[in-house]
């Protein structure tokens, strides 16, 4: 019984922390670094959530602190509720779509499997008619645009997938049952500082928001880069793509294996 009140604990200490981080991050816009480790703890609950009967153990914690960190993007506007419900209701079934590839394909894909389903389906919001009330995960470096010169070669969308391979090192690093790995940490580090240093090094030439509503749709003003109305968002219409291969298969797999 104490083997078991220890691990609810753990998962309630992992919820408290994504909480607390989601929604500084958002709050903290002016310095937003808290976001590049704020969703690690999700990915530690999906450890639990994989070996779990029910399908859908553990994911009304990850529901919860996404939709917290969504609200602090509003600012705790809660008429934004039901807008922010719905989208973190969809981000919550990249963790579980994980779970499901991860039971029916196994422990190949790896937690990639989440950055492949969250950066495919920013990109499928992005496609829809009302994608300029979506919150994009790069959103929360808005007033941080120094930090992204890069986005010229990878598009608006690669600041998601930025912080979502921080998010994976310091999740790799900290909270899993292995223990504390320094390398990773550092890595983790890294990660997240030498594309800010990078940035900061070169002439201002990246893709914005703005840039990216106007590839997809939204009417502003300006003009775009050649390579990125050329290419747009590549890296995030690849990941939608492998996406849908791996729900795919885990799908045939999970037939196949019925039968």
């Amino acid at each position: 019984m104490a083997k078991k009140n220890s691990r609810v604990l753990n998962v309630w200490l992992l919820f408290g922390i994504a909480v607390l981080l989601l929604a500084a991050a958002w709050l903290m816009k002016s310095f937003p670094v808290l976001i590049f480790a704020a969703l690690a703890p999700l990915f530690a609950i999906t450890d639990q959530a994989r070996e779990h009967t029910s399908p859908w153990n553990r994911f009304e914690l990850i529901l919860l602190a996404l939709t917290t960190g969504l609200l602090a993007a509003h600012a705790f506007n809660f008429s934004f509720t039901i807008a922010v419900l719905l989208q973190a209701i969809l981000f919550t079934l990249t963790f579980a779509g994980y779970v499901f590839a991860y039971k029916n394909l196994g422990a190949r894909l790896g937690k990639f499997t989440i950055i492949f389903f969250w950066l495919g389906l920013e990109y499928l919001l992005l496609k829809l008619p009302w994608n300029n009330n979506v919150i994009y995960l790069a959103d929360v470096l808005l007033l941080k645009p120094d930090w992204y010169s890069w986005t010229s070669y990878t598009g608006y969308l690669g600041v998601t997938l930025w912080i979502l391979l921080a998010n994976l090192l310091f999740y790799m690093s900290l909270f899993r049952a292995s223990g504390f790995n320094a390398y990773l940490f550092v890595g983790g580090l890294l990660l997240v500082a030498a594309p800010i240093v990078y940035s900061l090094q070169v002439e201002d030439g990246m893709i914005t928001y703005a840039h990216m509503m106007q590839l997809y749709g939204l009417a502003t003003k300006g003009s775009l880069p050649e390579k990125y109305s050329q290419q747009g968002e590549f890296m995030a219409r690849t990941a939608a793509w492998v996406s849908v291969l791996i729900i795919l298969l885990s799908f045939v797999k999970n037939y196949t294996r019925k039968k």
